[in-house]
């Protein structure tokens, strides 16, 4: 067993020296003949007869050498290489074929391996905490406020913590945004222009439990995640490496965040994040202790928790509903039907852009088979011009077994060059998706061509001759037994290509289908009316630092003194500011109680928000009754508010709305009461595609909120009005940065940045799909009519009109497409009402999608048969027949 595993080793060996040993061989072999050669000199031959007789009782010296490189080499390598070189050679003759083959082959693997990539970071890549698995995020639930993963408020956070005999810990941490990783904007200064961070404020045992050490220093301590403790901070490695130059001595150097000085305990690693790769750096939450036992109404942490070792996630979430069900009957006030939802910390994560990705792996699945059945169409097609050469290699000695191998091997070469073409193509669509979808990738996703994404490239192109090769190769492979004519086979062949034409379609409508669905969804989104006039306005945040800032009127006459210098620059047609931007950001709700209504009759989810007066005019809201918000609503006068259609709507049912009176509570909160002095528009608030909720405008001076993003309609181009807004706001404190910054067009467009990256991709995988079926009916009809064309000669001598001719092929080349779109017309109504949540104005079963798609596959379908059948009109009889 050691010899042969040395002998193994040796002629592996041999593989890589194979030129040199060959030139020892022959040298050799050479001083061998010298040598023979002058023993026959010396017995009285000449020295060319000698030399005749010394190769003649050696035998041969190519013999030899062939028998030489035999003995050292690996058989099935030899041969394996043997193959690969015939294959590149066959490819070489048939520069047409292969590069159709190839380039078909590079999108569908190329497609493949972009969208993998995105899934893998998306929804496959392990978080970098330790046992990531055990990670669970908990949610509030609530039926009566539509609640299904809600944060949760401190002091229910609170009792998760103490009660539960599931989790190792919980921590928690500030999600005052329901966009992005819910950071908020701090400023660090004491280097020139202030520059704006993302901060995220957690509690002391966040890193604890998820188990992620620092690179350098410390993280929190329990007891600072309440005031009065050291002000520290953590620092992201980007952030470490960007604004302090990684300096080693980091550690206890002190730094001003909006004013307020921190001490540095430590920094993460480079591949931590927690929970969006846009946060920079984590600071203590800073909470008085009283906050974890009062704190029931309002809702602003997210919740995770680390499951005990052999704890499921099932009996996790029972031991938490029994939690939540003591906490609502303890406290019935504020936890009446307050439940618990776990999902795992990369599930919640995953959340939103899973069933995109995964009805666009599907979409590009099916891609990929339709690249194989196209692929396997051409080598069928190929495999009649071969069937010659195949027949004479099957006469001189080649076996069954040896002639599929070959075959194969020259699909695994089309493949290998297609898959590496592809895997271009994935990192150019992996590039244009940083470039120009960045906004579409979740916070937590790093898309990167990793080993895992080469390893699946690599796996499409070993999967792909498994798909398409199998069955093209058993047939070319009995083309040696075949009659010269070979009608049988023919036959055979043209159904079974009919077969794969038949499936491209099946599977092209399905692709087809969901694309116009997609495309008429996007249609709709986009004709839906913002509630606001977008145009020539810009938009950023100002978060005025409480250090400098600490009480309600500092806040008031800095803002309303940044809205007067903002108002008064050449161009600026109107200002405003809101505390929430239309389609971004966190909107406090609450309760709302309406005047006259029975004590147990109140309303739930009332959207809050503070503006300043001229806030309409700047977004162009309409006002649809009564009156804006003006100087007389100051916050020594009757509290004041402007409500939104839905709200008048919902809560007065047709009744004018102008004059009543709503609190912001419930009616045993005995909240002061408001009256509603004007209705505007509604303005779209989480998406676009989501009706507007009940909300509520007051004004600034009575309730004054930070941060504030201001609007600025002017008349300068965007880059203009920016600079000149950063200017005038940074003359009102120089430490201020201007944070969000945008226009209302770009808002907009990033609400439908989704839907337009997917129907763009859908539409792309459609295309390409209708392409290559075209393709598959045209080889198909091709081959059918050179197949045929002695019959077509003589239909036409015996007097057939070409149009009769036109139309016999082109019903030969429709029958199966219409077998395949009945097929995968059914295959789309079952998979498109799975997508039903990613559409928007239009059904699943829509009949003009299904009409359009059917209508623009038929009419490609016919232009694929019109070039062979009009070709077919043009045989010359006498041609035909005497090539017969």
């Amino acid at each position: 067993m050691l010899t042969r595993l040395f002998v193994l080793i040796a002629r592996i060996r041999g593989l890589f020296g194979a030129a040199r040993l060959d030139d020892d061989f022959a040298a050799e072999l050479a001083a061998h003949v010298d040598l023979l050669a002058d023993d026959y000199v010396r017995r009285g031959m000449t020295r060319d007869d000698a030399r005749r007789a010394a190769l003649i009782r050696l035998g041969g010296t190519v013999q030899l050498k062939e028998q030489h490189r035999e003995d050292r080499g690996v058989p099935f390598i030899d041969a394996a290489a043997q193959d690969v070189r015939y294959g590149l050679r066959a490819l070489r003759r048939h520069p047409a074929y292969s590069i159709v083959a190839v380039a078909t082959l590079a999108i569908g693997i190329g497609a493949g391996t972009a969208v993998f990539s995105v899934a893998r970071a998306v929804l496959l890549r392990p978080l970098p905490y330790a046992d990531p698995v055990a990670l669970v995020r908990v949610f509030e639930t609530n039926p009566l406020k539509n609640w299904t993963r809600n944060i949760a408020a401190p002091a229910n956070y609170a009792d998760w913590k103490a009660r539960n005999t599931s989790f190792t810990d919980i921590a928690a941490y500030e999600q005052f945004s329901e966009n992005g990783s819910g950071a908020g904007d701090v400023f660090l200064t004491g280097s020139g222009e202030p520059q704006g961070l993302k901060a995220l404020g957690v509690t002391g045992n966040l890193f604890r439990v998820l188990g992620a050490p620092p690179l350098v220093g410390r993280t929190f301590t329990d007891a600072e995640t309440f005031e009065g403790q050291a002000r520290v901070v953590v620092l992201s490695y980007g952030l470490w490496q960007s604004a302090f130059g990684q300096d080693p001595n980091i550690v206890g150097r002190t730094v001003t965040l909006s004013g307020r000085t921190y001490d540095v305990a430590g920094v993460m690693p480079a591949d931590f994040f927690f929970p969006g790769r846009d946060v920079q750096l984590w600071l203590p939450v800073a909470y008085q202790p009283s906050i974890f036992t009062t704190a029931r109404r309002p809702h602003w942490l997210g919740v995770v928790a680390r499951r005990k070792a052999g704890v499921s996630l099932e009996r996790a979430q029972e031991d938490m509903n029994g939690v939540a069900r003591a906490l609502e009957r303890q406290y019935p006030d504020t936890n009446t039907q307050m439940g618990v939802r776990l999902e795992r910390l990369h599930d919640s994560f995953a959340f939103a852009p899973r069933p995109a990705l995964l009805m666009l792996s599907g979409a590009v699945g099916l891609l990929f088979l339709i690249v194989c059945a196209n692929i396997a169409n051409l080598q069928l097609g190929r495999a009649a011009a071969r069937a010659r050469e195949i027949a004479i290699r099957s006469a001189l000695g080649a076996g069954r077994r040896r002639l599929i191998r070959q075959l194969f091997t020259e699909s695994l070469v089309l493949s290998a060059v297609g898959g590496a073409l592809g895997f271009a193509i994935a990192i150019a669509a992996r590039a244009a998706l940083l470039r120009f979808a960045a906004s579409t990738i979740p916070l937590h996703a790093d898309v990167r061509l990793d080993a895992g994404v080469v390893l699946f490239d690599a796996a499409l192109t070993i999967v792909a001759p498994l798909v398409f090769a199998v069955v093209p190769a058993l047939r070319s492979a009995a083309a040696g037994r075949l009659n010269d004519r070979g009608d049988g086979a023919a036959r055979e062949t043209r159904a079974l290509r009919n077969a794969l034409v038949g499936a491209e379609v099946a599977l092209s409508i399905v692709l087809v289908v969901g694309a116009v669905l997609l495309s008429r969804s996007l249609l709709r989104l986009e004709a839906v009316d913002p509630g606001f006039d977008r145009a020539r306005v810009v938009a950023f945040t100002v978060t005025l630092p409480s250090a400098r800032y600490p009480t309600r009127p500092d806040r008031l006459r800095a803002l309303e003194e940044i809205e007067r210098r903002l108002r008064a620059q050449a161009g600026v047609q109107a200002v405003g500011a809101a505390s929430t931007l239309a389609l971004r950001g966190f909107t406090w709700t609450g309760d709302a109680t309406v005047e006259g209504r029975a004590a147990d009759d109140y309303e739930r989810e009332l959207r809050h928000k503070s503006i300043t007066p001229d806030y309409f005019r700047a977004m162009g809201i309409r006002l649809l009754a009564g009156r804006f918000l003006d100087e007389r609503d100051a916050g020594d006068r009757p509290l004041v508010a402007v409500v939104n259609r839905a709200l008048a709507q919902r809560y007065f049912r047709g009744e004018d709305a102008i004059g009543k009176r709503i609190t912001f509570g419930r009616p045993q909160d005995r909240a002061p009461w408001v009256t509603i002095v004007g209705v505007v528009a509604d303005e779209q608030q989480d998406a676009m595609d989501k009706a507007a909720q009940p909300q509520a405008y007051v004004s600034i001076r009575q309730q004054v909120q930070n941060p504030m993003t201001f609007v600025v309609r002017s008349s300068l181009d965007p880059s203009a009005a920016i600079a000149s807004a950063r200017r005038e706001v940074q003359a009102v404190d120089r430490d201020l940065a201007l944070t969000a910054v945008t226009t209302l067009e770009r808002v907009v467009s990033e609400a439908m940045g989704d839907h337009r990256f997917r129907t763009a991709l859908l539409s792309a995988f459609a295309g390409a799909s209708l392409f290559l079926a075209a393709l598959g009916i045209y080889g198909v009809l091709a081959y059918f009519v050179s197949q045929r064309a002695r019959e077509l000669g003589i239909r036409l001598a015996l007097g057939a009109k070409p149009q009769e001719l036109f139309g016999m092929v082109v019903g030969q080349g429709l029958r199966p497409v219409a077998g395949g779109a009945a097929v995968g017309v059914a295959g789309a109504i079952a998979l498109t009402t799975v997508a039903r949540s990613l559409l928007f104005g239009v059904r699943p079963l829509d009949p003009p999608t299904y009409a359009v798609a059917i209508g623009v596959l038929a009419a490609i379908a016919f232009a694929a048969c019109a070039i062979p059948a009009l070709r077919a009109t043009r045989v010359d009889p006498l041609v035909a027949l005497r090539d017969e």
